[in-house]
């Protein structure tokens, strides 16, 4: 490859050489005055870099049946169980604390100092949330990579993948309304920092809606949005519980149990649908024998 442009450079000017002798893998010619020529050494695509340039270091290399063991379908498997195992373990735990009931009555309100918000406590998360989160969020990732390398119409096909996801989502919602509850509780903290010289918020002038985060349990509101994260995480729980199903059948007694209990709740469902169907039939009948005498006085001496 050469490349010409004026340099300005006079007559009987030498020509110069850089090889890789020099760190440079091109050839500068002079072959008339006023112009020069640059030559691509090739050379240097085939021999290597220049010996100034030090060696590209390369990842740690993997022995090919080690790395065959770990992509394994069997190791896979394994791996996610053990996951999954772990995360139903930070549930328990989650939940260890009040294995021998709660702390304080839901007619109490328990601070760390007088001025402190009573909701402030109660919305902060705890380590083992934290963990949960996390988790969380590592196992929307590996939904999203299995969504965008199946497809959207091959993933909700399996009805496993449509449990994940709902169980997900019910995390999300569930940690999201508890983050809600928490900044609401830190807005009413940040009020009450500013604008209460008190020193005991007991006997302080509060506005409602910074005074509704001293109450106690049970007069918070039904759509408190800590309530619904409580009931929220209490279904995702359920649903994750419920996921070790997918695990069973690779053992040898619980697998075949649980097909068995599968095939049967199919031939339950078939039996109550002929059962409502009677059933149906007789109270209709029976409400057209009687519905005369709705309303009539009756001998309190035949009633329980």
């Amino acid at each position: 490859m050469g490349v010409v442009g004026d340099v300005g450079q006079g007559p009987g000017e030498e020509d110069h050489f850089l090889g890789p002798e020099a760190g440079c893998p091109y050839r500068v010619s002079a072959p008339g005055p006023g112009s020069w020529v640059l030559d691509c050494s090739l050379s240097w695509i085939s021999l290597g870099p220049p010996s100034n340039v030090g060696p590209i270091s390369s990842p740690p290399h993997i022995p090919p049946v080690l790395g065959q063991i770990l992509r394994s379908p069997f190791m896979k498997f394994v791996a996610h169980a053990v996951s999954f195992t772990l995360f139903l373990g930070l549930l328990v735990v989650n939940a260890s604390d009040r294995f021998e009931g709660v702390k304080n009555l839901p007619n109490e309100t328990i601070t760390d100092h007088p001025r402190q918000v009573f909701r402030v406590k109660t919305t902060q998360f705890s380590w083992t949330e934290m963990l949960i989160m996390k988790w969380v969020l590592g196992m929307i990732w590996s939904e999203c990579k299995e969504i965008w390398s199946d497809g959207p119409r091959e993933y909700i096909m399996h009805l496993w993948n449509v449990l994940d996801f709902g169980m997900l989502s019910i995390f999300v919602a569930s940690f999201t309304a508890r983050l809600m509850a928490f900044l609401k509780a830190s807005k009413a903290q940040q009020y009450v920092d500013m604008h209460v010289p008190d020193e005991d918020l007991s006997n302080a002038s509060l506005p409602d809606e910074v005074a509704y985060f001293t109450y106690a349990r049970i007069k918070w509101r039904p759509s408190d949005p800590q309530i619904i994260s409580e009931g929220l995480y209490a279904i995702a729980v359920v649903l994750s519980f419920s996921r070790i199903a997918y695990i069973l059948p690779a053992n040898e007694s619980f697998g075949p149990l649980q097909i068995s209990l599968g095939r049967t709740v199919k031939d339950i469902f078939k039996f109550m649908v002929i059962f409502i169907m009677v059933f149906v039939a007789f109270m209709i009948g029976m409400f057209n024998l009687y519905s005369y005498y709705l309303g009539a006085k009756y001998n309190p001496a035949f009633t329980t």
